[in-house]
Parts: C-alpha cells; structure tokens; sequence
C-alpha cells in the first residue's frame, strides 16, 4: 500500500482525469443496530452538514466480503457493515466502483470520494496524506490444504513446500517462520489461489479464515479442509481518509467500536456459516490473577494418546491433531496458550507421568464423579453415546450375551456399571478402542463397548464391510472434557471460559470433518513391536527348516527342470504363434468342445458376450452354436487333414451381426488322443459394406449418367423448339412476299422466341451459379411497390394478349422500403407471374403486397401471386420445386422446368419461405414469406424504363470477331447508334490497327484463331493504358467475367447484345471517354464546350421528354439543376470533411435526383453507388476517391450546363 501511496503523490490529478468510477447500489439484508454511538454534538453537527458520503471501493471481487453483481450490486460483509453504518449515521451512501487501488486512492487524495474501503488483504497501516480507521471485522490467518493431506505438519523448516497465497497475504516474513524453504506462490484472486491446491499445483494455502471458508464451503468442499489457525497476522476491511478528515475517521471508529460480539455473528453467519471465528470478537473476559498465570504458564503439558483416533493423533512432528487438536486450537486463538505434547502411549504411562507431576492437562477425558479426586474436569466440550461394536454377520438382537466376550477400554466410566449389570459376560480390559476393535477384526473378542465417534471413525476407514454398531440402551452418553491437577483451578478457569466462546456448532462440524478425513497414518509399532519380533523370529527359524528341507528336494527339482523347460518352450511357442494371428483361431473336439482360442477370437466379442463362449458350441448359449452343425456335416462328409473349409455366417459379437467367412481344418493327434478341429474366421463385414457401398456409388453414377442424357435430350428438345420456330420466321421473311404487318408480327414473334430461349439459358445457368456456390445476394434499400409496378410492366402485354386481367394490391402497414436484392426479388416475382400467365386461359391474375411489422425496425414482406388456371394436383405440388420437374399441364409450355428451383433456392439463401396453395381446376396461389429492414427513406429510382440511345460523334470504335455475321451485327447497331466503327476478323489485325491509329473503344470476340481476346487486351495495355477495352463472349459463366477483367478488360458483354445494353455501357463510360484524367478535367473547365459536349453528359431526348416538350421549362430545369449541384458539392465537401455521415448521405440524395430529373446517366450511377455504400455503414474514408471522381463530374457538368445555357442566349442565374 505504501507503494500505491507514493504512486498517488506523483501522478496527481492525471490518474483521476483518465478514470470514470462506476456507481454500484448497496445491497444488504437488514441487521439491526441496537447501540447508540457515543457521538459529540460535533460530530453530530458535522453529519447533518455532510448527510451525502462518497466511499470508493475497489479491485476483483473477494466473496464473501466484497461481490459486485452484474446488475449493479454492491453485495457482501463489507455491504452489511456499510448499511449498519448508513442507519447509524443516518448519511446517504454513494459508493463508486475503481478498477485498483491506485484509481481509488487518487479519487480520495483528488478529494472525489470521503473514504475508500478495502476489501482484500492489504496492509493496515496509513502513510500522508491518508489515515485509516480501526478493522470493520477481523480475520485471521488459516492454513488450507487437501482433505487427503490433513495430517501434513503445521510447519516445515527442512523441507520445500509450495505456498499459495492471494494479494501477498500474509507477508512472506510470516510464511517463511512456518515453512523455512517456502515457495511463495502469489494469485491475484483467493478463488484461483485454492483452486491451485485443489489441483494439487501447490501444497498449502494461507490467507483468511472467513474468505477461506466461504470458497471451500462453495467451491471446495470435497476437496479442500482448514487445518490451522493463527491470532496474527489479523487482517480485515478498514476506512481510509485523508489527514483532514480526522474527524470522520473518529466517527468511523466509535461505530466500529460501538458494534457488539453478536452484531459481528449475525452479519458473519449471513455468509459464513462454519469456521468465522466471530466469537474472537469479544476477548476473554479473565480476571488479572488469570492473566498472570498465563503470562507465567505460556505453554501447557499436554497429555495425549497417538492412538485415540479421531480424538487425539499425532503428526509426523509429533503435534496433536484430531479433533482436539482442532479444540486446542480455537483454545490457543483466544488465550494465547501453547500446547506441548506429553505422548502416553497406554494407560500404564498415563498413569505413571500423573503420578510424577509432569503434566498440566488431559485433553480427552470421559468425565465421571469417581475421578474428581484425581483430577478437576472443565465443562464438556463434546458428547457422544456410547455403542456395542460386533461383526456384520454376528450382529444380535440381545448385545450382551451370555458367554460372549467383550472389550472395553480401562479409562471408560461406564465399565464397573457393566461388568456390574452383566456378570455372565467375559469382559477383557484393552488399551484403546484401536487394539480393542483389532481383536474383534480377528476374531478374539465377540464385541467391543466404545464411543460413537470413535467407532464410526475406526469402522468407516478400516472395517466399513465387517462391522457395524449400536447404541447401549438406558446409558448416558460420554461427555469428553478437559482434565486439569486439581492444584491449578486457574487453569480449569481459563479452560472453561475458552471452551464457553466456543459454538458447539462449530464442534461438530469439526468432528464432521475428522469423520470424512481420508485414512489417518497411526505409527502403531511400539503396541505391536513385541510381537512383531515374536513373529520375525519365529519366522528367520521356519525359513532354516524351509532351506534344509529345499536342499534335499533340489536334486529332484533340477531333473525336472530340464523337461520342464522345453515344455514351457513348446507352450510359449504355441501360445505366442496362436496370438500372434490377427484373425480369431480356437481350437474345439469333434463334440463341440472349445480347447483353446487365441487373443484376436477373445477381442472379438464384448465383455457381456465373452461369459458364453466357454460354452460348448452345441449348447444354445454358445454364440458359435449355429455354426456347429455345420461343423458336424463337414465331419460326417469325411472332412480330411490339411483340407480347408470355408463357410460364410452372420455371427453376432454381443454389439451386432458381423458378416464373417469361417474355416475348419482337422488336425489329428497322435494315438491314442482324438483329432481336434482348427477353426476360426476372417471378418468380411467391412469389405461387404465396401463392396455394397461401391455398388451402390455405381448405381448412382450409371443414374447420374442417365439423368444427364435425359437432361441433354430435354434441353435439346426445349432449344430446338424456340431454334425452329426463329428459323421457320426468318425463313418466311426470306422467301415469301409478306405485307408490313405481317413481316413485323414475324419480327416480333422471332425476338420473343429468343428471348425466351435466352432466358431458358439464363435459368439453366442460374441453377448451376447456386448449385456451384456462386451466387451472392446484394441487398439494397428497395421500393417494393416500384419494382412490383416494373416487373408488372413487363408482363401486361402478354396478359393482354391472353384477355387476362393483372392486378396489384398492397398493404404495407410497415412500409415500404425494403433491404432486399432487387434483382432475386423481381426474378422470383417474374417466374410467379409468367407461370400464373402461362397457365391461365380466362380470368385473371392477382398481385398482393403486405408488410407486417416486427420488432427492432425489422417487417415481413409477404408476396403472393394467385391465378384462375388449371392448377396443381398435390402429387405434382410434391415435385414442383425438384430441377427440371413440370406439372402435367406444364409438359404442353416450353420452360426449363427450374424457375421454382431457383426461387426456392433464392428464398433459401435471403432466409426466406416459399408455398403453393393450389387445387385442380380452382387456380394456384404461389406464395413468399421474407424477414428484412424496414426504412422511411427514399431508394434509387426501380423504374424499368427502356433507355434512350445516344447519338455520338467523334468517337472512334474498332471491332475484332473473327465470325463476319456477328461482325455485321455489331456494325450496324453502332451505326444505328451513331459511332465510327472499323471491324477485323483476328487480334493480329486489331493489333496492327490501333498501332496506327487512334481508336477510343476497342470491342473484341474473346475466342479467335491466332491472337484471342484475352492475349489482345493484355498486348493493348502495353502500349495503350488508357484505351477503353470490352469483351464479347457467349460463355455466361462468373469465372469468364473475371479472366476478362484479369486480362485488362474495362468490361464484358454476355453475346446476344441488343441496342439498350450497348446504349448503356456507352453512357456507363462516356465519362471516362470524354475527361480521362483529372489534367483534362482541369483544362476543360477554361475551355468553352458546345451543344455536342452536352448532349453527351445529359440525355437531352430524357429532358425533353420531362420538361413535356417545353423549351422554356427545359432551360429553366437545366438552370435550376446547375445552381442546385453547386450548392450541394459544397455542403457535401463540408460535410466530408467533417465526418457527417448524415449530411453526406442526404446531398448524395439530392445529387442523385438532379441527376436522375436531367438524364444525366454516368452520375446518376455513380452517387446511386455511393450513396447505396453509404447504407452499409462503412468508414467515409473509405470513399474518398469516388467522392472526388463525382466531384470532377459535377464540375465537368456544370461548365457544359452553363456553356449551353450560353449558347441558347441565357445566363445561369439563380
């Protein structure tokens, strides 16, 4: 603590400004508080002044006097007191939880809090600027160690022992007084430190008794036991203050001085209820000619018999032990006395030391009147009946019998009452109740009279199966005192009033500990020295006869030796070759009879199933039973020697039936013995599983194939249909003459055709996307009543062409922006509705919405797609989300037959159930059921709309595909889309071309003779870095996507590419065509762009088309939009610099909109990113380098929009 002091001095206020203490709330059951404080009318004046104290407590939890809660709580003796002190004083208490000491005692210097209360073991002295109170309770130092370890020494000063300790209590001075070579182990904790003895890492424990008994009693019982107490070093929970509060701590110490011995009880046996040690509260109350005899008389002869277990033993340093040791102990705690063993080892040598004088006390003495000549008894410290100990199968109803010999110890009171009541009884006088219950183990004695405890003692560790024990009716029972010379009544005096502070609770949970106490080592070898050496000699003369005797049989012995020798070898040669074999052998008699069988034959079967096979085979027991009779047939067909033969059983092992393959052979033996069988078995269970579990993989590759040709027939089929149908129109329009019309529906019915056969595609290859684990839902803020409207869209024409009515209801009581993947959502949606379409002929089509709301801002979305069709049978509905499985009706529709599997499997991935309700003839219900987020705020625009083609110039585009139709195709859309184009049909050529000349886009096939795509990207970005670069392929797959990025690509198009999908990826990168670096960016801002500039950042046609073909309100928009992206680049900077994420995600709205209103495409697409990044939550940091590429097109659009509004001969105004 000292330390800790100095550390507070020198670090100041800094310790207080780093730490927020933590509020904890009293919790206590009330104790009642009789005693009036002997306060001054000063104090009383300052408590009414004070009325708030602030304590500070502190450090790990240290049950039961200091123990937080999870809730808050402040629980525990010192939580008790602090109550009692609160109601004393009639002050409100704050107590604030520190992490230490230090933080404490700063909080206290820094004038925080009033007081600090300790509550582990630290020193109780004060250095300044503090000063301390007197000890709330006092706790004294105790010695724990294993139960099986309770007769270890007291002290040690020769050996090493290991001492755990906690909190460096006590001090290692104090330790090392007990233990002279200690190994000091210090834990912060007193739990960790008795579990380290408790794992036998440590010998001995030392810290308090009231924290050491709690843990024991809770976590330790059947482990761990106190041994020893001592009077110090004391310890306890004090107040500490500072040097100016003198006058608290004098308050503090009249209420500690004030609490009375059974107030300490009350609140100790709340936590504590064995070994507290309260009863030390209160001194002795000795007279002054008592306190000078102890002064004079520190250490009493004590005389003690080692072997009256569980009373007396002694200890391998010859200290007492027991339960009067234990007695003497709590003695000693109180007076101060040492107890000095006197060993008496029989009554003989009791006698003899008190008729010289030698000794001061008697610690275990069955009182009886007779006596009190001889000696003065004190008050009984323990009671206990007397009981007639027999063996278990001699127990008798009448337990002195006639005749029957009983023992009895000669210091027993009761025994002339005995020998009195039951003359016709042999009675013999032993020593002790150990030698008495000896000659009743062998059977010299019929009984043995003795006390309970004892008996139990003896019985329970050494006899506990042979005998047993009753009490002797209409007898008192045996009060055990101390005895005294009756020449020092002082002494008896002392005795008497330590033994009176004594709980007899506490007596008898000693007692209840010396009774479990594992065997307790009694050197008994000078009661049994005498015979022992009887017995030596009588044995060193049975051993010369023994020698004379084995002389003459020597000779005899060495001639069988030899024979026997090479029989043992034969033997052990047979023994090791027979279990040496893996596989089980025995050997059996033609009868039936087993002979011998090997280790692997006994390894085979279970413990249970081993007791049968000593059996002989024909006997129904026997587990080879079944096998016999085929063993007899063998036999009977003339089975010949050295000829094998083999038969396949099912034989149970006592666990289960295992396939074996079971062999016997004939091995005759010479004449006149008869032949025997060798038999045994090699099990195949193992191998007949491998082989059935092979079968069975082949039947599923064989079915594997078979599906697959199934599969490829059916997708053959389902592609040449839609095939055949475009061929059979382009046919028409090739070779017929067709009116306009005509040639438009066949133009139509065509790109439908092959839409449908796209999507059959897309179906298969979304099926192998999740079956492969390559799926990956992107969830995003969605307007759940705007996609539905979009993917409605796409479908009214089909229903109207069927006469089909398609309507939609919604009712989103818990809104209706959603955290969904549009793009799973809209494809489950479309698969419901062209199912519902397709097989309903009349009636109509049913949308419906719902959002129900949950808890923590969280609402299902239920959607529902319900038809007037044919329906579905329940058989079919079993089926209808296996791959490539159709309903009956379905057969008669082209379909994959996987769009239910992908929606069920897309409902698997977002959590998400799926159901159909449908009957034959009524109509079907498809139904989902998903669990998301719910928002107030507004997402990116779901419209679907078709996307207005831009007209570029200037721009130069070089085509490589080696096929010339899909050059041909591509030529004329770019021509359609306004874009100078030159094609080649190799890489070879595309790569000479771009060295020449000066091309913004190059397109290329990947998969070409020669030089391919991915060769040619890679050989374009050597020399051309900044040329824009897309792939063209059919493959669909992820992995192709990557190779084209991995290659250089800026982008790849999966083939067929129609007009709006390039339109698109053209306005995606007309950014990075038109201002490629930050320089030009910065150099066109000084430069005036024209109307063409414009046209190329804004989709003019869009505009128009929102302005409702009005000039005016076209210019007014473009002003409008110019002045509103002005200001919100400049809150948005702002808003970045400081970190607010609310502020940035609101201007990116704004941004977005604008950008949206005016068709400005590229940034419209790159704040919908950011501002969709922005909803994860992610660091701003983490954008800052789109934040500056949105930047540089707000400021590239804003010189365009003000050059236009120039050129139309307006300015930008507000």
């Amino acid at each position: 603590m000292i330390i800790v002091l100095a550390m507070i001095l020198l670090t100041g206020q800094t310790v207080a400004a780093t730490t927020e203490p933590i509020t904890l709330t009293l919790s206590s059951k009330k104790h009642n508080f009789i005693s009036k404080l002997p306060l001054s009318q000063e104090d009383l004046a300052w408590l009414a002044d004070k009325r708030t104290m602030t304590i500070a407590v502190y450090g790990e939890e240290n049950p039961p006097i200091a123990m937080n809660s999870n809730n808050g709580c402040y629980r525990g003796i010192n939580a008790d007191y602090l109550q009692l002190l609160k109601d004393a004083l009639h002050v409100n208490l704050v107590l604030h939880y520190y992490d230490d000491e230090t933080q404490a005692l700063s909080a206290l210097n820094n004038e925080e809090a009033d007081l600090v209360l300790t509550s582990n073991n630290t020193s109780h002295q004060a250095t300044t600027p503090f000063i301390i109170s007197q000890l709330l309770f006092q706790a004294y130092p105790t010695l724990v160690t294993l139960n099986s370890n309770g007769m270890m020494p007291f002290y040690q000063l020769d050996k090493t022992v290991n001492v755990a300790v906690s909190q460096h209590y006590p001090s290692d001075t104090f330790i090392k007084s007990i233990f002279r070579h200690a190994n000091i182990v210090s834990y912060s904790s007193n739990y960790q430190a008795l579990a380290s003895v408790a794992k036998s890492e440590n010998d001995y424990f030392i810290g308090d008794n009231i924290a050491s008994n709690f843990l024991i009693a809770r976590d330790f019982y059947q482990k761990l036991d106190i041994v020893k107490y001592w009077r110090s070093p004391l310890t306890g929970s004090y107040f500490i203050a500072r040097e100016n509060q003198s006058r608290l701590v004098e308050i503090i110490n009249k209420f500690i001085s004030a609490l009375d011995a059974s107030t300490h009880i009350r609140i100790s046996h709340t936590w504590v209820d064995d070994g507290n040690l309260t009863f030390l509260t209160k001194p002795l109350s000795l007279t002054p000619k008592e306190k000078r005899w102890i002064e004079k008389n520190p250490v009493l002869r004590t005389l003690v018999n080692p072997y009256y277990a569980p009373f007396t033993v002694l200890d391998e340093n010859r200290e007492i032990r027991g339960l009067v040791g234990d007695i003497l102990n709590l003695v000693q705690l109180q007076t101060g006395l040492h107890f000095q063993p006197v060993i008496a080892k029989s009554n003989s040598d009791m006698a003899e030391i008190m008729r010289k004088g030698d000794w001061d006390m008697v610690p275990t003495v069955t009182y009886s009147p007779e006596r009190e000549d001889e000696m003065a008894f004190t008050q009984p410290f323990f009671s206990t009946p007397y009981v007639v100990v027999s063996r278990t199968e001699n127990k008798q109803k009448d337990i002195f019998q006639a005749g029957s010999t009983v023992a009895i110890p000669a210091y027993y009171s009761l025994r002339d009452k005995l020998i009195q009541k039951y003359p016709d009884v042999h009675w013999i006088i032993v020593e002790n109740t150990s030698t008495a219950l000896s000659s009743l183990n062998l059977g010299k004695v019929d009984s043995v009279v003795t006390t309970q405890l004892a008996a139990r003692y003896i019985i329970d560790h050494y006899y506990p199966e042979t005998m047993s024990y009753q009490r002797i009716p209409n007898q008192p029972s045996a009060q055990v005192a101390f005895a005294v010379p009756r020449d020092k009544p002082e002494l008896q005096s002392i005795l008497n009033k330590a033994l009176a502070e004594i709980p007899p609770k506490e007596t008898l949970s000693l007692a209840g500990k010396w009774i479990k106490m594992p065997e307790v080592k009694i050197d008994t070898w000078d009661l049994y020295s005498r015979p022992f050496y009887i017995l030596t000699v009588s044995a060193v003369l049975l051993i010369l006869s023994s020698l004379l005797w084995g002389g003459y049989l020597l000779r005899a012995i060495r001639r069988e030796k030899a024979s026997q020798a090479a029989l043992e070898y034969q033997l052990s040669l047979r023994q090791t070759l027979s279990n040496s074999i893996p596989v089980p052998v025995y050997i059996t008699t033609p009868e039936g009879e087993i002979e011998s069988y090997n280790r692997a034959f006994n390894a085979f079967f279970t413990p249970q199933q081993r007791e049968a096979i000593h059996y002989s085979l024909f006997d129904r027991r026997s587990p080879l039973v079944h096998i016999f009779p085929v063993i007899q047939q063998e036999m009977q067909q003339g089975l010949a020697p050295d000829t094998v033969a083999s038969h396949q059983f099912t034989l149970n092992n006592g666990a289960e039936d295992r396939t074996i393959l079971h062999w016997m052979t004939l091995c005759p033996l010479p004449v006149p013995l008869p032949p025997v069988l060798i038999c045994g078995w090699q099990d195949i269970t193992e191998s007949r599983k491998l082989m059935e579990a092979l079968q069975v993989e082949k039947d599923k590759a064989i079915e594997a194939s078979r599906a697959k040709s199934r599969f490829l027939a059916r997708m053959s089929h389902e592609i040449r249909t839609p095939v055949s149908a475009i061929m059979g129109f382009l046919e028409l329009l090739a070779t017929g003459p067709q009116s306009e019309r005509e040639a438009q529906e066949s133009l139509q019915l065509a790109y439908a055709t092959a839409q449908s056969l796209i999507g059959l595609i897309g179906d298969v290859l979304d099926m192998e996307k999740i079956e492969s684990g390559n799926f990956e839902l992107t969830p995003e803020w969605v307007d759940i009543e705007a996609l539905t409207q979009a993917t409605m869209a796409n479908f009214a024409g089909l229903a109207r062409q069927k006469n089909l009515q398609l309507t939609v209801s919604y009712q989103l009581n818990a809104g209706g922006i959603l955290w969904l993947d549009p793009q799973a959502i809209k494809q489950v949606l479309a698969n419901f509705l062209s199912n519902a379409i397709k097989f309903t002929v009349s009636g109509g089509v049913e949308i419906k919405v719902e959002t129900q709301p949950r808890e923590n801002d969280a609402a299902q979305l239920m959607l529902s797609v319900k038809d007037s069709g044919v329906g579905i049978s329940e058989e079919e509905q079993q089926l209808l989300f296996k791959p490539f499985s159709q309903a009956s009706c379905g057969k008669k529709q082209m379909g994959s037959g996987l769009g239910l599997t992908i929606c069920k499997e897309l409902m698997d991935r977002m959590h998400g159930t799926i159901s159909v309700a449908s009957h034959p003839g009524t109509g079907t219900t498809m139904s989902i059921y998903v669990q998301t987020q719910v928002s107030d705020r507004a997402p990116a625009d779901l419209n679907n709309q078709e996307m207005a083609l831009p007209v570029s110039s200037g721009l130069r585009v070089i085509i490589a595909d080696d096929n010339p139709t899909n050059r041909l195709l591509l030529r004329r859309q770019l021509d359609i889309l306004g874009y100078y184009v030159d094609d080649v049909e190799d890489g070879e050529q595309a790569f000479s071309l771009i060295k020449r000349r000066q091309y913004d886009l190059l397109i290329t096939d990947l998969n070409m003779p020669g030089m391919d795509g991915l060769t040619l990207a890679q050989q374009v970005r050597k020399i051309n870095p900044a040329l824009v670069i897309w792939g063209l392929t059919a493959n669909a797959q992820p992995d192709e996507k990557a190779r084209c990025l991995a290659s250089g690509m800026d982008l790849c198009l999966i083939k067929p590419v129609n007009l709006p999908q390039l339109a698109a990826a053209f306005n995606s990168i007309t950014q990075r065509l038109e201002n490629p670096t930050q320089t030009e960016i910065s150099a066109s801002l000084n430069t005036p762009l024209d109307t063409t500039v414009c046209n190329e950042l804004i989709d003019m046609q869009a505009l128009r088309a929102n302005a409702m073909d009005d000039t005016a309100f076209m210019l007014e928009l473009i002003n409008q939009a110019y002045h509103e992206n002005v200001k919100d680049l400049a809150a948005l900077k702002k808003a970045m610099f400081s970190h607010d994420r609310d502020i940035v995600r609101y201007h990116l709205h704004r941004i977005n909109g604008t950008a949206q209103l005016i068709g400005a495409t590229s940034l419209h697409v790159l704040a919908d990113k950011l501002e969709n990044a922005l909803a994860s939550e992610q660091p701003l940091s983490l954008f800052g380098e789109d934040m500056q590429l949105l930047e540089q097109q707000l400021i590239a659009l804003g010189k365009a929009m003000d050059n236009f509004l120039k050129r139309e001969g307006l300015t930008s105004r507000e």
